[in-house]
Parts: C-alpha cells; structure tokens; sequence
C-alpha cells in the first residue's frame, strides 16, 4: 500500500506540472484570441470606410489616412500579441527561423502504462491557419474559393426584418431570381404562402426562418437546370443575407447572380440587402477564384491571387475613375474575404481553448481523486483515531477514579483501630 501511495503521489506532482502547462496554454491561446478579436473590429471598421470610399464625391485620400491607422493598429496588435515568449499572431516561418513551430502543442494530460510507461497527450495549435502576418515570402499554394454575393446591410438592419423578425403575414413579400453561369437558375418567392410551411408565426419570421424557407426552395427547384446542390443561402459574419456555391475555381459553375423580378399581385416587395428595382439595377454577381499561389505570409499580408496588394498594403487615395471603383470593390472584396479568415481562426482557437480548460477541470478533479486514494492507502482514518483515544482517555480517568475510591476506603478503615 506504501509503494502504491507513493506511486500515485509521483503522479500527483507529474499531473500539477502538467495543470501548469495548460494554464501557460490557456494564457497562450487568450492573448491570441483577444488579439484576433481586436483585429477582426478593426477589418470590420476598415471595411465600413472602404463602401464609404465608394460613395461619389468622398476624398479618398483622406479616407486613407484612417485606414493607414488601422493598419498600423492591427499591426502593432498582432505584434504584441505575445505570452510567455510566444507570438502566434506576427511570426516568421522562414527555414532560417529554426524556433518556429507551425503547430504548437499544448501538454494537456499524463498517464502511466502498467508496465510503468509514461505518456504525455497534447493539444495541438495550429499556428499556420491563425497567423496575422508572416516574414516568409516562400510561395504557397492558395486554394480556390467560391462564387459568392453578399447583401448590402445585415438583414436585422433592413426594413424588412425591423426589430430583429420580419411580418410575411400580409403583402410583404421578397421576389428575385438566383443563377449560375452554367444556365442553372431558379425564381424564388417568400411570402405567407412560401413561408408557411418555413415558419411557425408569420408576424415574427426570423431570420432561420427566412434563410431555411429559401434553401428549401433551392432544394425543390424543378427548372430544366435546377440549382438544387450547387448554392446555398446563409448570413456572412457581418449578419448579411448571403448566397455561396458548393463548388469552387475559376470555373463559370462558381459564379452567383442575383437579380430582382416584380411583385407578385398586389404583394409588396420588401428590401433585404438586394434592393427592390428591375432586373437591371438589382443584378449582382460574385464569381469564385481559381487555385494559384501567393507569398507565404499571413492572413492579412499574404497578397490575394489577381491583385498586387494585401491588407496590410491597401491604398486607396489614387483610386480615381471607373477603374478606381472596380479596384475599391476588389479590395472590398478581398476585406471581407480576411474577415472570414479571421473568424475562422477565432473558431479555432475558440474550440482550443475550450479543450485547455475542460482538461484543466478534469486534471484538478483527477488531483483531487489522487489525494483521497492516497488517504485510503496509508492516511490515519482520524474519527477512528479519535474515537480511540477518546476511549483511552475515558479508561484512564475511570481508573483514576477507582484508585482515589480505593485510597478514601483505606483511612476509613484505618480509622475503626484508633
């Protein structure tokens, strides 16, 4: 029992060190979750003063002194972003650079084998999918994206879905028309009768509701070349009415169009991110990239494929004429694109950290398990103890008793010879 308890207090010390390890994790991953969180803020107001820059008559080169400050905010941010000596967010990834670490691993848990092995677990950081900006300029391979639209405002922000819920109870109604360059294409309709079947309140449709009602008709759609597989309705980061292919490149299947058609009967069509004029004002496309390769850098210096810049290079202030207005929309384009990244890196070290401290609750549970076997094993059971020497106690007084009893008897009868 001795050589067990013993065993286990070995143990013990092995699993402190390691809830010291996933407490440096914890602190580790923290720093570079507030750092992508403070970043992610900073892409959003860069994209704000971006559409801003779109709109006619707006000094450009005064708009781009604020996104100069922005840059230099998140670069200073991912800079800083550093804990215990690491920096996750700014790196150098370079082969000179034989510190780097594209995942770091976190010791998360200890074990010993019946035939004394010891094993440590660990929890892996992939650092390559969260890095902000990276010395490397090795060349990469960049993967295709998809065909994607975006509305113009977040959908709780439209008239339609005023107070977060939209009223399909009456004449309100949303009407246009979704298609693929490959011919594939399909009219959707919401109003009370499509949303029906989609929502359980008709006064108080959300935004689930709105979102499953038109995937719904995506999915049933009969046309010669339906659309069923290929795209999909959701909301970006920004809360915006999005419409994105499955498939990816280049290709022309990868491209998106939405346009407008009229209002059915005496239906009013209601605004949600895509206007409410003629086929010929409303019609946007978003078309997917082809796979190619970019500098190994990160997320906001890495320069996107058929561009010349990155986030952290954007500048607008020459950006004159139609051809400045296409470009500004590129480099919107490209933001969002960073916006997504960066989300997507928050997920990950949001699902990271999740794991540290669950495993932190269960290595201190573990501890605590350790100590009272410990206690079985060799400990003094102390109400037993106590009990006993209570006994003892009660023994020895009662035979104190006895003597002086003894004693008082004694003179008694000394006394009847006098």
């Amino acid at each position: 029992y001795w050589s067990i308890a013993t065993t286990v207090r070995t143990d013990n010390a092995s699993l402190s060190a390691v809830k010291d390890s996933l407490g440096l994790g914890s602190s580790a991953v923290d720093t570079a979750y507030n750092g992508l969180n403070s970043v992610l803020s900073d892409l959003q107001n860069m994209r704000a003063k971006l559409q801003t820059a779109l709109q006619p008559g707006v000094d450009r080169a005064k708009v781009q002194t604020e996104i100069k400050a922005i840059q230099d905010k998140m670069r200073s941010t991912a800079d800083s972003s550093t804990s215990s000596g690491q920096n996750w967010l700014s790196v150098d990834s370079s082969a000179t650079n034989t510190a780097y670490q594209a995942t770091q691993n976190v010791v998360a848990g200890f074990s010993r084998a019946t035939s004394g092995t010891v094993s440590f677990s660990m929890i892996g950081v992939d650092v390559n999918a969260i890095k902000l900006y990276d010395v490397n300029a090795a060349t990469i391979t960049t993967p295709a994206t998809s065909g994607q639209v975006f509305g113009s405002t977040s959908l709780t922000g439209t008239t339609a879905f005023t107070g977060g819920t939209a009223n399909f109870s009456g004449t309100n109604e949303v009407s246009f028309t979704l298609s693929l360059a490959d011919g594939s294409t399909a009219d959707i309709l919401i109003n009370k009768t499509t949303m029906a079947s989609a929502a359980a309140d008709l006064t108080k449709v959300t935004t689930q509701d709105f979102l499953d009602a038109i995937n719904n008709q995506i999915a049933a759609d009969t046309a010669a070349t339906p659309l069923a597989g290929k795209v999909s309705a959701s909301l970006d980061t920004a809360g915006r009415l999005t419409f994105k292919t499955t498939a990816t490149g280049a290709a022309t299947n990868a491209q998106v169009t939405i346009q407008n058609l009229a209002a059915s009967g005496s239906n009013v069509l209601v605004d949600v991110g895509f206007g409410t004029g003629t086929a010929a004002t409303d019609a946007r496309t978003g078309k997917g990239s082809a796979a190619g390769t970019a500098a190994g850098k990160g997320i906001l210096d890495t320069v996107d494929g058929g561009t010349t810049f990155s986030i952290a290079t954007v500048n607008i202030s020459n950006l004159v004429g139609t051809a400045g207005d296409t470009a500004l929309s590129a480099i919107i384009t490209q933001v969002e694109k960073a916006i997504a990244k960066v989300t997507d890196a928050g997920t990950k070290l949001g699902a990271n950290k999740t794991q540290i401290d669950g495993q932190k609750t269960f290595v201190d549970t573990l501890m605590k398990a350790n100590d009272r076997t410990i206690g079985i094993l060799v400990d003094a059971d102390i109400e037993e103890e106590s009990t006993k020497l209570k006994a003892l106690q009660t023994q020895q007084q009662l035979a104190v008793q006895a003597l002086s009893i003894a004693n008082s008897s004694s003179q008694n009868v000394l006394s009847l010879f006098r």
